[in-house]
């Protein structure tokens, strides 16, 4: 986490960027005590039209606005400078106690480290399929490889923004079943829209963050299917040459047998990890126990089966390669000599992936988020939705909010911690400049139509913010 203090800015005078451990960043804005709400709002409407996603937040007790959707520090910063929402040198405060250590990176990055373990394996298993001169063992290798450029390019896995704006649709989706009215001005509705129309490489960049683990699976199947059928048909159903005695014989089709078990094995871990949604336990259910309990934990990691799935696939692939090699070497087969070693090694670099793998998140499915800030902006969204009620209504509102955002399918929270959170925010939302727009501001700031009392600080920067007639709102900086 960095703080950025500006002593000289008239607008926001604090920026607050913090990163989670897979690499997603987001910032917080802190409002100049002479900022009013009208400027506050049209801050974020600009900053929404450069697809940033923007939820009033309450950070340790002071109003802020998150944002999320940029790539860069900079990105946000030289946009922010570029209107002159922000001025002068900043006062960078590093928070050493919130530093994220190399083993939590490791931890949260698993796929993706598993992808580059993989990496290496593969190159080996492809050199093998050229030496063997197979073309279904090279269609198995390029199968492989496939699906580790899957893990190597949305291993990282950080989903965050994606759920943001899922969790949005899907508030404003129970707002709607129980007759809640959704402003058009309040976050939910303005985070629930899709965005502008995505050209086919934008959607399949984002089916990818979304499912980086389905992708690698299905592939690995699809590579196991291509293995098992290359052994049977080349070592069990093969035609023996006048020059391999029996013995030859014989090793060749127990070593073709042991392939069509590993890829057969690959097919079902690779498809069943692919197909079993990752569910988090709600914390409000009763525990549970035998077949039941089992159930539930292949379904909080699913990724461990395809990991302990292809653990077997490999030990097969162990056997098999000390048997080609120990055949080899007695009957002096060059060609098997030199091609057995790169199989060796791609089975010993399987052996750390899957373990990597199989301690893995999808990082999505039924109450399953990248990071704990997902829950915590779903969870201002709702509150931000419940300012916007008449007053007396939203003690009931909070008590049925909690209880959704509790299902397992949603968040999965502790329904009473959801309460008490909730009741938080909403009484924070009251006094966030960032979130008084519209009905909000009616309740708790005056009538729209009532004059506006500016500070002599704000008047000097009110026009940085106005309308088209006057500066341009729309900021001419793009990411």
């Amino acid at each position: 986490m960095s703080v950025y203090k500006y002593p000289e800015s008239q607008v926001i005078d604090e920026v607050t960027f913090t990163k989670n451990a897979k690499g997603g960043v987001r910032a917080y804005l802190h409002a100049d005590d002479g900022v009013v709400s009208d400027h506050a709002c049209q801050i974020i409407d600009a900053l929404r039209k450069q697809d940033f996603e923007c939820v009033p937040y309450n950070l340790d007790g002071k109003p802020v606005v998150e944002v999320r959707g940029f790539k860069r520090e900079s990105d946000l910063l030289g946009m922010l400078g570029q209107n002159e929402w922000i001025k002068g040198k900043a006062q960078i405060i590093p928070d050493k106690t919130d530093r994220i250590t190399l083993m939590d990176k490791i931890a949260k990055r698993s796929l993706q480290a598993s992808g580059a373990t993989y990496l290496a394996g593969d190159f080996g298993f492809i050199r093998y399929g050229h030496r063997e001169k197979d073309n279904l063992v090279k269609a198995g290798g390029l199968s492989y490889f496939l699906g580790t450029l899957a893990l190597l390019f949305y291993g990282r896995n950080d989903q965050s923004n994606l759920q943001v704006h899922d969790l949005a649709k899907s508030i404003e989706q129970f707002a709607k079943r129980e007759d809640i009215d959704v402003p058009p001005g309040s976050v939910v509705h303005a985070l629930a829209q899709d965005k502008k129309s995505q050209n086919i490489l934008e959607r399949m960049n984002e089916f990818g963050q979304r499912h980086p683990s389905e992708m690698f699976n299905s592939v690995t199947a699809l590579a196991g299917a291509f293995v098992a059928t290359a052994a049977y048909r080349n070592k069990v159903k093969f035609t023996p040459t006048a020059l391999m005695d029996a013995k030859a014989i014989r090793e060749m089709r127990h070593e073709g047998w042991m392939d069509v078990g590993l890829g057969a094995t690959t097919v079902g871990a690779g498809l069943l990890a692919t197909l079993v949604k990752e569910k988090k336990h709600d914390p409000d259910d009763p525990p549970l126990k035998g077949l039941k309990w089992v159930k539930q934990k292949l379904q909080e990691h699913p990724l461990a089966i395809a990991g302990g799935g292809y653990l077997v696939a490999t030990l097969c692939h162990a056997a098999s390669t000390c048997k080609a090699y120990i055949e080899a070497k007695r009957v002096k087969d060059a060609v098997r000599l030199a091609s057995v070693p790169d199989r060796a090694f791609f089975v010993a670099m399987a052996f750390v992936s899957e373990v990597l793998l199989g301690i893995s998140s999808k990082g999505h499915g039924e109450g399953v988020v990248s990071d704990s800030s997902v829950d915590n902006s779903a969870i201002a969204i709702a509150a931000e939705l419940i300012a916007h009620q008449p007053v007396e209504q939203q003690d009931k509102l909070i008590a049925q909010m909690a209880q959704f955002l509790g299902e397992q399918k949603v968040l999965a929270l502790k329904d009473q911690e959801l309460r008490r959170t909730l009741q938080q925010q909403v009484e924070g939302m009251r006094t966030n400049l960032w979130a008084q727009r519209g009905s909000l501001k009616d309740q708790f700031c005056g009538a729209v139509d009532a004059p506006v009392i500016m500070s002599a600080k704000t008047q000097t920067w009110q026009s940085k913010v106005a309308p088209a007639h006057n500066v341009p709102l729309q900021p001419q900086f793009s990411v």
